[in-house]
């Protein structure tokens, strides 16, 4: 066998090793760039934690896949309501099928609303597929567009049913691919993606504390 088949693998972890100090320092810059953003806004930054705190285990979100992991975490006060903006990501599959997954969220306290535990995702093919099967989904026949639109499950069908009033249902219409759930005191909205670069971020805020709005100020 020649030399260039015996080592053939020699150029591309070469690559690959070089790779890695350029990904740290892009990374180093990135949250660099989100601690300077929270110093200017008066907001907190961790850089990750361990765990999703227990009172979240409610939201199907944080019972998907495995190697969950919580990632960048800013805190702070949107519109005088508290609230934390944080990245997670969760692996599905396994072996050359495995694939990560990361999501931009917000969470907020309710102290005085009480959600009935719900989850409200945009509908697709393979959603409609298995709801042929028996999954859950409840639809308002008095509003089939967004019935189309969405999937929207929960424990208590009635209580649901309440919480997606008119208003909430046209607000998810206009602006479509919304993800939002709630349980007790607990709001969450999140969309695909990682956290975006601090100039964009007073827009994902602003867009998250206009779901927040429909649910916790009645």
């Amino acid at each position: 066998m020649s030399w260039p088949l015996a080592y053939w693998w020699i150029p591309p972890l070469v690559t690959v090793a070089g790779m890695i100090p350029l990904f740290l320092y892009l990374e180093r810059r990135r949250r660099e760039a989100y601690e300077e953003f929270c110093l200017m806004r008066g907001f907190t930054f961790e850089r990750s934690r361990h765990s999703s705190p227990q009172p979240y285990a409610a939201v199907p979100l944080f019972a998907k896949g495995q190697s969950r992991r919580w990632g960048y975490t800013i805190g702070g006060r949107w519109n005088g309501r508290a609230f934390t903006a944080f990245e997670y990501r969760y692996s599905t599959g396994g072996g050359k099928n495995r694939h990560t997954e990361t999501v931009s969220v917000m969470q907020w306290d309710g102290d005085d609303v009480a959600l009935p535990r719900f989850c409200c995702t945009p509908e697709g093919f393979w959603d409609r597929l298995a709801q042929r099967f028996g999954r859950q989904d409840f639809d308002f026949p008095e509003d089939p567009a967004f019935s189309d639109a969405y999937q929207l499950q929960g424990d208590d069908e009635a209580a649901v049913r309440g919480a997606f009033t008119a208003e909430v249902r046209r607000h998810l219409l206009a602006n479509p691919h919304q993800y939002v759930a709630g349980a007790g005191h607990e709001l969450f909205w999140w969309r695909p993606g990682r956290l975006p670069k601090p100039d964009d971020l007073d827009a994902l805020l602003a867009e998250g504390d206009g779901v927040r709005r429909l649910f916790l100020e009645r």
